[in-house]
């Protein structure tokens, strides 16, 4: 009788696989762990007096796992454990300089075959493999620029490049935009705190009045063509904020004529 094969299911691609995550604890609270693993060992601590401390994460990495042995059942599994996310930790904090380095390295006209010979990589033929270091380099930039989803791998590295493109142009839309209808902007600003001083724009008595406040701070405080066109974040800020416990509150945002007519022409030139 012919046997059936169980249906094995397809791989999964790698654009699919969950990102594998930072540890989400500070690698000074993995030392401090370790370090309170070992004085609650309760046998011989004198060894602790030479424990590098918090500041000197692969020292403390370096002293654990010399004194591993000194730990038993759950507190050494629990304390490899701590070691494992440490070195993590360390690993993960070289990235921003090993790219940095090897970028400097490019900028001074080292080739990618003789960056590969200094880091190791090379063929079987016994010849640097210029490839691998790209790909690290690659590599290394996905992980320091990336944002958290994006996997570490070399292909994922022009798309950053293109994603960060394409937030350049959309600021520089966002700037010229904000440039052009700067003078109408700061009128609406201004007429909206004048109504607001008068007492005459809904305010949430619970509320610390964060967006008038900074309304207030920055309508006389524009620099250049970004700070002008980002004024208008903050009027669609106060605008939004009082439409909003207006709604909430079933009230007129607006006690006067000319303050209602000055929100709803600031809510008009802001697109809310």
């Amino acid at each position: 009788m012919r046997r059936t094969r169980k249906a094995t299911p397809p791989p999964v691609a790698r654009e699919m696989r969950p990102v594998r995550q930072p540890p989400k604890r500070p690698p000074r609270e993995l030392a401090a762990d370790l370090y309170a693993l070992h004085e609650a060992a309760g046998k011989d601590q004198q060894y602790l007096e030479r424990w590098p401390g918090d500041t000197d994460l692969l020292g403390v990495l370096q002293f654990a796992q010399e004194h591993a042995g000194a730990l038993k059942d759950k507190d050494f599994q629990k304390a490899a454990e701590l070691r494992m996310q440490l070195a993590e930790c360390l690993r993960l904090a070289a990235d921003p300089f090993q790219l940095a380095a090897i970028d400097d390295a490019r900028t001074g006209r080292m080739s990618w075959a003789e960056i590969a010979r200094r880091l190791g990589y090379f063929s079987r033929s016994g010849k640097p493999n210029p490839g691998s270091a790209k790909n690290l380099r690659d590599r290394l930039y996905v992980a320091v620029h990336g944002e958290p989803e994006d996997r570490r791998q070399p292909h994922v590295a022009p798309l950053i490049d293109r994603r960060g493109a394409e937030q350049r142009l959309a600021e520089a839309r966002f700037i010229e935009a904000g440039v052009a209808r700067y003078a109408e902007v700061d009128a609406a600003a201004r007429a909206l705190l004048e109504r607001f001083d008068a007492g005459e724009v809904l305010v949430d008595p619970d509320d610390d009045g964060y967006w008038w406040e900074e309304l207030a701070a920055v309508v006389d405080d524009r620099q250049g063509a970004a700070d002008r066109a980002r004024l208008a974040v903050y009027v669609r800020g106060a605008v939004r904020h009082t439409y909003g416990y207006a709604m909430r509150t079933n009230q007129p945002p607006a006690s006067t004529d000319l303050a209602r007519h000055v929100l709803e022409s600031a809510l008009t030139l802001t697109h809310l």
